[in-house]
């Protein structure tokens, strides 16, 4: 039998097991959840949540991890059918870099050159890398063990997918904690820890989610 009809025989096959979407939600929303109670009482919340959250920045900083959650989710559930591709989700992912690049220009043209720099690397640098790789990793464990499930034939891409997923659902987290508010510092420092998770989860998926 060829590959392809391989592959539409399985996409035929009802019988086998997939993740489904209710499960899948729930496995990520109570590891998401999980890791917020963890990290939240250890590090607290910044004292100022409510009020930033009027402030467009903060608005930008918590929506785009969260539409690069909800992207990969749906890309991810795709994925793990035989020859499916990533289809329209990938318009949630790609509506992120539009977002901060908006952001990052209006914030370079209200601030003085000499300023650029500063704001870009921030106080917290380090410590935002480390936090969300690190409440990324049950996330990503997670999220591997449920498209386990399925059956993908692009097993590396479903696992770089799964990062993306595991790491905007820490960045949503460690958003609440953050009081570094500027653009240039979060598009930088939140998409290396982000991309670094999907790293990762291109490997274990490679590995993991091959059948």
């Amino acid at each position: 039998m060829r590959t392809d009809q391989l592959i539409q025989a399985m996409e035929a096959d009802t019988t086998r097991a997939r993740p489904m979407g209710g499960t899948f939600a729930v496995v990520m929303l109570g590891v998401t959840l999980a890791v917020a109670a963890v990290f939240l009482p250890m590090v607290g919340p910044r004292p100022d949540l409510g009020p930033s959250m009027m402030s467009i920045p903060v608005m930008v900083k918590q929506a785009f991890p969260i539409l690069i959650a909800l992207g990969a989710f749906g890309a991810a559930l795709r994925l793990a059918r035989p020859g499916m591709r990533v289809g329209g989700w990938a318009l949630a992912l790609l509506a992120v870099p539009v977002l901060l690049g908006l952001a990052v220009a209006a914030t370079m043209m209200r601030m003085p050159p000499a300023d650029w720099m500063p704001a870009m690397m921030g106080q917290s640098n380090g410590q935002c890398l480390g936090y969300i790789v690190v409440m990324s990793i049950p996330l990503l464990a997670a999220s591997i063990w449920a498209l386990r499930s399925g059956a993908s034939t692009r097993p590396s891409l479903s696992g770089a997918v799964a990062g993306l997923l595991s790491g905007g659902a820490a960045a949503i987290v460690y958003s609440l904690h953050c009081t570094e508010d500027s653009p240039l510092f979060y598009a930088l420092w939140y998409i290396l820890a982000i991309l670094a998770v999907a790293g990762l989860g291109a490997l274990l998926g490679s590995r993991w989610l091959r059948w």
